[in-house]
């Protein structure tokens, strides 16, 4: 694995989003912050942010066509979308399209869950998990079945398969992404799991009221087709339990710090490394240096995970 930078390695590069240059140019001065030095933690907020935000801006018409189309047909099951819009648009934009409505349909599909459900996940790689970091709807959806069921007394669970190849493979400024994606959640009081079993990677995305219903919503590495169904079929129910009763047997950590703490070992990640630059962005805001053009995008996100990774590792 590439190492990450020493505490006490000079910066080469510094980062600043134009339009705050511009704004500063006007007063006389552009002074950029050293928090915004580029590393595997800004350079991967930026790399994700730049790809997403070029590719949606480029499909903003044909998007807003295919939404207006989705949200008529959603809570149903029966998604389509007209051929020649879908090969207009690019793989990302595409992907979005299938995170909104997968996100819309849980929502409603779950709403009269009476039991509280486990969630799930498919993203494996920095590449994926920052959508929960920049995908507006992701965080509003984030904040809705958490409080919707972490209200209840113990924490919504969010189950995630990252096989030990995927983090061998995957750069560190991707591994950083996948453990903001997971501070995230756990700032909203989600417990998030992880599993390194390889055979479970493939599991599509699901929600699980243990003996009662699963919704499955899928969009990620799914070939340029997203599914979303509901079923309460016995077979259907007592195949997923297994499938996350398997999640259950990594050894569980009873604290948000403990756990990333351990997710950030496995990622080969320097907790200590991770969590002062966090400390270090969290006076300022990642749109500093990474603004989002497209309004389907938000740095919220990023934001909150970085200041919640700062106050674990200085409370005070």
């Amino acid at each position: 694995m590439t190492p990450l930078p020493e505490a006490d390695e000079a910066p080469t590069y510094l980062a600043m989003d134009r339009r705050t240059a511009r704004r500063q140019l006007q007063s006389g001065s552009v002074i950029v912050p050293g928090a915004f030095a580029m590393d595997a933690l800004t350079l991967g907020i930026l790399w994700a942010l730049a790809n997403l935000d070029d590719a949606l801006l480029a499909d903003d018409t044909e998007l807003t066509e295919c939404r207006r189309l989705l949200r008529t047909q959603l809570p149903s099951a029966d998604i389509s979308i007209p051929p020649e819009l879908v090969t207009e648009l690019s793989a990302t934009s595409y992907g979005w399209l299938g995170s909104d409505s997968c996100a819309r349909y849980i929502v409603r599909a779950t709403e009269t869950f009476t039991t509280r459900p486990v969630f799930w996940t498919r993203e494996q790689r920095g590449e994926e998990a920052s959508s929960w970091l920049f995908f507006r709807h992701k965080l509003d959806y984030l904040r809705v079945t958490s409080h919707r069921f972490g209200s209840r007394g113990d924490p919504v669970v969010r189950d995630f398969c990252i096989p030990e190849e995927t983090v061998y493979t995957s750069p560190p400024a991707e591994r950083v992404l996948v453990l903001l994606a997971a501070a995230l959640m756990e700032s909203l009081g989600i417990r998030t799991q992880v599993c390194t079993d390889p055979q479970l990677s493939t599991v599509d995305g699901f929600v699980l009221a243990p003996g009662t219903r699963a919704v499955i919503a899928t969009w990620v590495r799914t070939e340029g087709r997203w599914h979303v169904d509901s079923t309460a079929s016995r077979s259907a129910l007592a195949a997923f339990g297994t499938r996350q009763a398997a999640v259950h047997q990594i050894r569980d950590a009873p604290s948000p710090v403990e756990r990333l703490t351990a997710l950030a070992g496995y990622l080969g990640l320097d907790w200590i490394w991770v969590t002062r630059r966090c400390r270090e962005l969290s006076p300022h805001t990642c749109a500093g240096f990474a603004r989002p053009r497209s309004r389907l995008l938000s740095t919220e996100g990023v934001d909150v995970a970085c200041r919640y990774l700062a106050q674990l590792a200085d409370p005070a």
